[in-house]
């Protein structure tokens, strides 16, 4: 099957935008995400995708806790930083004053929510590797819309009435 024809359909699913974040050793990494999952409730697991070719991947590895942050569409401008659309910005969390999980990962101030988690499994799938985590702790706000991404856009959500 043709690669750019499953890149096609799979940019018509709308997902949510998060940021997962990880602590090893006092070294903070992040990276932007679209594929995370609730995967189950007993007991409680999410799953997220990290290609390989990502150094936070590494970190998360070793130090087997990670962080789940719900982004909101104002916050957009993280969503793209922790892609690394920003050249420039070497150091991603530079001026962005985070709380941490008990584990110590970054919070992302003002998050729509957010979830600690240690891996639970990982599984190595092709250029990426598959994160099943345990949640561990949680929290959330009831300000702001969620930032989406659909057809290689970015957007937020509108409710049908």
């Amino acid at each position: 099957m043709d690669p750019q024809l499953f890149k096609a359909v799979m940019s018509r699913w709308v997902t949510g935008i998060s940021v997962i974040t990880t602590v090893h050793e006092g070294e903070v990494q992040g990276f932007t995400a679209n594929s995370f999952a609730s995967v189950s409730i007993d007991p409680l697991l999410i799953s997220m995708s990290v290609a390989k070719s990502l150094y936070a991947g590494d970190l998360i590895q070793k130090s087997g806790t990670f962080a789940v942050n719900i982004l909101t569409s104002d916050q957009i401008e993280w969503g793209k930083l922790f892609a690394g659309m920003y050249k420039d910005r070497e150091n991603r969390f530079e001026n962005i004053v985070y709380s941490t999980t008990e584990t110590g990962c970054p919070i992302l101030p003002g998050v729509f929510g957010w979830l600690g988690c240690s891996v639970y499994q990982t599984v190595d799938v092709g250029a990426s590797t598959l994160v099943l985590g345990e949640v561990q702790e949680a929290g959330f706000s009831e300000e702001g819309q969620p930032l989406a991404y659909f057809h290689r856009n970015w957007g937020t959500f509108s409710a049908i009435e």
